[in-house]
């Protein structure tokens, strides 16, 4: 997996981002394997699905690649599986409500790491500085309970919080505003306020999404699903086999991003491998002096057939918004000999 990635993000230098040199993305997906396999694979809804197999996958950000996948019983907690926190020095930490663990977050801190990490309405820390969006100091909050705030958070659409809690952890909450559901929204973080807005912090957490959408490429177009066998050894190699084909795939999306400098849509590679993967694992069988001049077509059709349909809208809103844009280094080789009028793989 370490050697089938390349950088494809890169933040400009003005972003406080750009400080980071890793920014990991961690996040959990289950999926029914046939009932038979019950006692190997236990899932957590024994009625619905009494097998299932659940996979805790590290993605890191700026290459879009896998750093860690371990594939366990549904049943088994993903806290078990998170990054240790040595290995977020230097880097940023986003994941989902299940992970805020305060000491587990303390310690991330403590090893030079950074997080942005969702939570429950249910915490109630004791706030010991208060701000509006605008960075505006509302000292009527200071040194309340948090549950004693709560009811205000509509009337400020959003508030940036010091708060701390006892013998754990001391860090910023950032609280919003759901107008859809009527409630509010927390995001635990370590960034320093001088240096990251309370903008720019609901942004980067928007960026966990880009796991979830990974999640959907495997499910939807790599045969990530319930096996019919009742072998478990057969079934987890089946899910291997599917997660090796979605990660050539979405380095075939990279390299022709880099080669042919366009944005490329990994999804639209994940959707015809038949155009791409075929002609090259025949290559590799049968003709391997021709696995080159095949490579090349490919990845030419590839640049030609799956760039990314929306690029600006990706700068206004999406994955690029926070002064972050697709790094696409020219790579020093031939392959860009085929002809621009090449439309297909031909051969």
């Amino acid at each position: 997996m370490a050697q089938l990635t390349s950088e494809v993000l890169r933040f400009a230098p003005q972003s406080p981002f750009a400080q980071f040199t890793h920014i990991t993305i961690h996040d959990g997906t289950s999926f029914a394997v046939k009932s038979t396999l019950k006692k190997t694979f236990p899932g957590r809804f024994t009625k619905i699905s009494p097998a299932a197999v659940e996979l805790h996958v590290s993605m890191e950000l700026l290459r879009e690649g896998l750093e860690t996948v371990t594939l366990t019983p549904d049943k088994e907690s993903e806290v078990h599986h998170a990054p240790a926190p040595n290995t977020m020095r230097g880097g940023l930490f986003l994941a989902d409500r299940m992970f805020f663990i305060k000491a587990y977050l303390a310690d991330i801190s403590a090893h030079g790491g950074y997080f942005i990490v969702k939570t429950k309405g249910v915490i109630n820390p004791m706030i010991r500085q208060a701000h509006t969006r605008e960075g505006g100091a509302l000292k009527r909050l200071q040194n309340l309970p948090l549950k004693r705030v709560k009811s205000k958070v509509s009337k400020y659409q959003a508030l940036d919080l010091d708060v701390a809690w006892e013998g754990d952890l001391q860090a910023r909450l950032i609280v919003t505003w759901d107008p859809k559901n009527k409630r509010p929204r927390y995001l635990v973080t370590n960034l320093p306020r001088a240096q990251f807005t309370l903008g720019q912090i609901c942004d980067a957490y928007r960026l966990r999404w880009q796991v979830e959408l990974m999640f959907k490429e495997w499910k939807s177009y790599t045969s990530l699903h319930a096996f019919d066998t009742s072998k478990a050894h057969i079934a987890e190699g089946l899910i291997w086999a599917a997660l090796c084909a979605a990660i050539l795939k979405r380095y075939c999306a990279h390299l022709a991003q880099r080669l042919w400098q366009v944005p490329i849509s990994t999804r639209i590679v994940a959707m015809c491998p038949h155009h791409v993967l075929s002609d090259i694992f025949r290559a590799l069988m049968h003709s391997q002096r021709h696995v080159q001049k095949t490579l090349q077509r490919a990845l030419h059709y590839l640049s030609l057939n799956a760039q990314r349909a929306h690029p600006k809208r990706d700068q206004r809103s999406g994955r690029l918004k926070l002064a972050c844009s697709t790094f696409m280094p020219p790579l020093r080789t031939n392959v860009r000999t085929v002809p621009r009028s090449t439309s297909g793989l031909g051969g």
